[in-house]
């Protein structure tokens, strides 16, 4: 982790407070509930981008940094980083937002895939939409 800690300068997808009741003894959040906010903020990203439903194909890779703990304002942004006819990958990254300096807490490379109402992929305009 040589590289420092830098926001990217994309609006927030979620931003939501890491609860008590998701905490170790330690105080520290549980990384299933980091990957569930993973989860909703690549479905909220891939709406707006596509401008409709989305799954998840594959989390290529998921990386811990820090911890978070319970209490803290956790802020996902999401970029794209490729895209083609049906499918795109967004690069997630998760920061926690104290009151003092934020710190980086997760970062993720994520396949999705824009689907029709019977689940099927469905080609989509490949223009951001913020």
């Amino acid at each position: 982790m040589s590289e420092p800690d830098q926001r990217p300068s994309e609006p927030a997808v979620l931003i939501t407070v890491a609860p008590y009741a998701e905490a170790t003894p330690s105080g520290a959040i549980f990384g299933g509930w980091i990957m569930s906010q993973l989860d909703h903020a690549a479905g909220l990203a891939g709406r707006k981008m596509t401008g409709g439903n989305v799954i998840i194909a594959s989390i290529k890779e998921l990386n811990f940094h820090a911890a978070l703990a319970a209490g803290e304002e956790f802020v996902m942004h999401a970029t794209v980083t490729r895209h083609g006819n049906s499918s795109f990958n967004l690069s997630l990254s998760g920061w926690a937002e104290p009151d003092t300096d934020s710190r980086r807490i997760m970062t993720a490379d994520v396949l999705l895939v824009a689907i029709d109402s019977k689940g099927k992929p469905r080609k989509y305009s490949s223009q951001v939409r913020n």
